[in-house]
C-alpha cells in the first residue's frame, strides 16, 4: 500500500481576476465592461535580462452593452483568449501580457499591478496569492462591426500554485 505524495511543485499557475470597467471606449457607450479573467501560468519561462519571463494562457468574458441611435442598448460579450507572460520585479510589481483574440478581432491584454505574494505566502503562509492592478483590452474589432476600441478595468486576481 504505497501512498503517492507529489514533494515539489508541478510549477503551474492557475489565477482567477475579477474585471470591472473604469474607462471605456466607444464601442461601450452603454454600461462599463465587467466579468472574470482566467490565467494558466506555466512552468516554461526564460531569462529577459535580470527578470525571468514566464509563458502563460489567459482567457476571460465579459458583459457590456452599446446604445443605439434610436436610444435602445445593445448588448454583448466581448472574450478573450490569448499567449502570453509575464514579469515580477522584486516580488511586489508585475507586468503580464497577452496577444490573441478580442471581441471579434485580434488584440492584446495587460494587466500590472502588485503582488501580495511576500504577504500572502511568506507572511501568512497561504497557499495562493493575490494581485491588484489595472486591466487594459485592445481589439481590432470589438463588437463585430469593424469597430477598433477597448477598455480599461480594475483587476483583482487570485492566484493558486500547483
Amino acid at each position: 500500500n504505497e501512498e503517492f505524495v507529489a514533494k515539489e511543485p508541478l510549477g503551474f499557475n492557475v489565477g482567477l481576476a475579477a474585471s470591472l470597467g473604469l474607462v471605456k471606449g466607444e464601442s461601450f457607450s452603454g454600461g462599463l465592461p465587467m466579468g472574470a479573467t482566467v490565467v494558466i501560468e506555466t512552468p516554461l519561462g526564460f531569462k529577459v535580462g535580470p527578470f525571468d519571463y514566464t509563458v502563460s494562457l489567459g482567457f476571460g468574458s465579459y458583459s457590456a452593452s452599446s446604445e443605439n441611435e434610436d436610444g435602445s442598448s445593445t448588448s454583448f460579450n466581448p472574450s478573450f483568449a490569448g499567449i502570453g507572460g509575464n514579469l515580477i520585479v522584486a516580488n511586489a510589481i508585475f507586468a503580464e501580457g497577452h496577444l490573441g483574440l478580442v471581441g471579434e478581432g485580434t488584440g492584446f491584454r495587460g494587466f500590472a499591478g502588485i503582488s501580495l505574494e511576500r504577504i500572502m505566502k511568506k507572511g501568512l503562509n497561504l497557499p495562493f496569492n493575490l494581485l491588484i492592478g489595472s486591466e487594459a483590452f485592445y481589439s481590432t474589432d470589438m463588437a463585430g462591426a469593424g469597430n477598433p476600441s477597448g477598455w480599461a478595468a480594475l483587476g483583482v486576481r487570485l492566484d493558486y500554485n500547483f
